[in-house]
């Protein structure tokens, strides 16, 4: 009762979290049921049909009524031919049926993994959680890549396990028709069979979660291996990732060897089983007097009915299997819906005023600290205002904030007299820019990499773009120019290059507001030099919102925000904030070494 109460309650979810269409379910199963009731009349006709070669029946049945009363108006020297042309239709029915029916299967099978994927890979790009975090990426990539695919296998195995149930019962009514005695004793001896494989593959669903978990380790071995290559052969661990990476693959093959034989194990046992069931009922149908006729019949019934019964275990043993890679993509979705940003309706204006922090914190899960507490301040137009400070004092989480990645926990964040929750979410981050010192380029050609800051923008304004950026110049002297791939992140460029096609990106886009992140960070004194001059005179008049720990970058800045511990404890111009000797100017003289190790020791404890 259990078991079965537990399957009702698995296909209730398998079947919510596929969204197959509703036509889909009635319209295959249907269709099974139309190829069972074919496949059983034309095995059911095998009884008139050898009584009409000239062997005779030893007990009258119901059946036997049917059959006088359907042949009645044919011919008796053309009753063989007739029913040697009514089978030969009713297999030519029941395979074109089948067909039709592996048809709309693989349709709605292939329909609800993309949907699934679909919907995976939306909340993926549209929620606010922070996947780094939260999930190891690869898990994503075998849940998008793998698991959705076996929601929909899942999902077609439930409809082989309503089909093959509504088999099961065509047969089995057809052989109660014939002989009600040798009906329940094969049941009997089905139902112990059923048993003792259920016994044998009672593992297959603790199995197939192993199998789902061995899988994300399996991609994490993969995903982090490539992605850090370089550090692999630098540190000369390839023996080491060598021997991780096989001993993962391994684990996932044992644990599919076992999972596939759990699979296996119930054809053999069925087949095996049935055939010690067919010399039992030749036996049991003398005693009965049961005649050739219909005894032909019921033992064809009962060997076709072999196939549905070993499919519908198989199917209920591969369900049970596939069940780790429903609770993934379920438990996927489930954990993502939730952490979206309210839309608002609003477009977007030119940004003209002032953007303005309200009193805001915020905090990144429940039971966390408080990442930001109470913070205020004013980002004027046309002006460029820096955010320094310690790590940890918040500065990526304004920038977080900035860009509605997130909302904060209490407070508001105001754009020319509107908060931001009012604009829609889309237009408002088409206002914004960032630039970062982790450029974040696709391996595709550099014209398709700049043109992502615009994608309807034309050949002549991604040039003047790259020119503005000052990457004309070493675009033009790539083998195939614009059309140059530039492998995984930018990989066949340097450090300064990949700046300056993201620079590119940020220009054809044309923001409202330019956010930059630590840009220069990563490059040469000559290189940085000659990136903030093509910044600079991109963002002559423009507003700018620039992070940096290297005060040097941010003296020409119209106003400073000095943060620390989540709080703004300075805010002015530099002039200003010098003339305080506060905690910006203690910062200058850190990093330009005007104080002695005991000040600088005592300092650097402070932040």
């Amino acid at each position: 009762m259990t078991s079965g109460t537990s399957l009702f309650k698995r296909l209730r979810r398998l079947f919510s979290l596929a969204g197959a269409p509703g036509w889909a379910g009635p319209t295959i199963v249907g269709l099974g049921l139309a190829a069972a009731v074919l496949e059983g009349a034309g095995l059911f006709l095998f009884i008139p049909l050898i009584q009409s070669l000239g062997a005779a029946t030893a007990q009258e049945g119901e059946w036997q009524r049917i059959f006088d009363h359907l042949l009645a108006p044919v011919p008796q020297q053309h009753l063989t031919a007739f029913l040697v042309g009514v089978l030969c239709i009713s297999i030519l029915l029941k395979n074109a049926v089948h067909l039709i029916n592996t048809w709309v299967t693989r349709y709605v099978d292939g329909l609800v993994a993309h949907r699934l994927r679909a919907r995976v890979f939306d909340q993926t790009i549209s929620s606010c959680i922070d996947y780094r975090v939260e999930n190891k990426r690869s898990d994503i990539i075998t849940t998008i890549a793998n698991n959705t695919w076996k929601v929909s296998q899942a999902l077609s195995l439930a409809y082989r396990l309503m089909i093959c149930f509504c088999t099961f019962v065509v047969f089995i009514l057809l052989m109660l028709l014939i002989s009600i005695r040798l009906t329940f004793f094969s049941m009997m001896f089905l139902l112990l069979g059923a048993m003792a494989i259920r016994l044998a593959t009672r593992q297959a669903d603790e199995t197939g979660k192993a199998v789902v978990e061995e899988n994300k380790q399996f991609g994490l071995r993969m995903w982090e291996s490539i992605n850090a290559l370089q550090l692999i052969r630098a540190f000369a661990q390839e023996d080491y990732e060598r021997n991780r990476f096989l001993k993962t693959s391994d684990n996932v093959r044992r644990r599919l060897l076992k999972l596939d034989m759990l699979w296996a194990t119930p054809g053999p046992v069925s087949e095996i089983s049935i055939t010690i069931l067919i010399g039992a009922l030749v036996l049991v149908a003398q005693s009965v007097g049961l005649g050739i006729a219909a005894l032909a019949a019921f033992l064809s019934l009962l060997y076709r009915l072999q196939g549905p019964t070993r499919e519908l275990l198989q199917s209920k043993i591969a369900l049970d299997g596939l069940t780790g890679s429903i609770d993934d993509v379920d438990d996927f979705l489930q954990r993502t819906e939730r952490p979206f940003l309210s839309e608002g309706h609003l477009p977007a204006p030119q940004f003209g005023n002032a953007v303005e922090f309200r009193n805001v914190s915020f905090r990144y899960a429940p039971g966390q600290p408080l990442a930001l507490q109470e913070v205020s301040f004013s980002i004027p137009a046309g002006k460029t205002t820096a955010i320094v400070g310690e790590s940890g004092a918040g500065k990526s989480t304004v920038m977080a904030l900035l860009f509605r990645f997130v909302d904060p926990t209490s407070g508001a964040i105001i754009a020319d007299g509107v908060p931001l929750p009012e604009f829609d979410l889309r237009s408002w981050r088409k206002r914004l820019s960032l630039m970062s010192q982790e450029v974040h380029l696709f391996n595709d050609a550099i014209s398709a990499n700049i043109a992502y800051g615009d994608l309807e923008a034309g050949e002549a304004e991604i040039r003047k773009a790259a020119e503005i950026a000052k990457a004309d110049d070493f675009i033009r002297l790539l083998p195939d120019g614009y059309e140059t791939r530039i492998g995984d992140e930018g990989m066949r460029l340097s450090g300064g290059q990949r700046q300056r096609v993201a620079l590119a990106r940020t220009i054809l886009r044309n923001p409202d507001i330019l956010l930059l992140d630590e840009a220069t960070n990563a490059l040469d004194a000559e290189t940085e030099q000659a990136f903030q001059l093509a910044l600079d005179e991109y963002s002559h008049n423009r507003t700018v919102v620039v992070i940096a720990h290297r005060l040097s970058t941010v003296l020409a800045a119209d106003q400073i925000i000095v943060m620390t511990k989540g709080r703004v404890v300075e805010a002015g111009s530099p002039d200003e904030l010098f003339k305080r000797q506060g905690h910006f100017s203690r910062l200058h003289e850190f990093q330009h070494g005007r104080r002695n190790g005991r000040e600088l020791g005592d300092e650097l404890q402070t932040y």
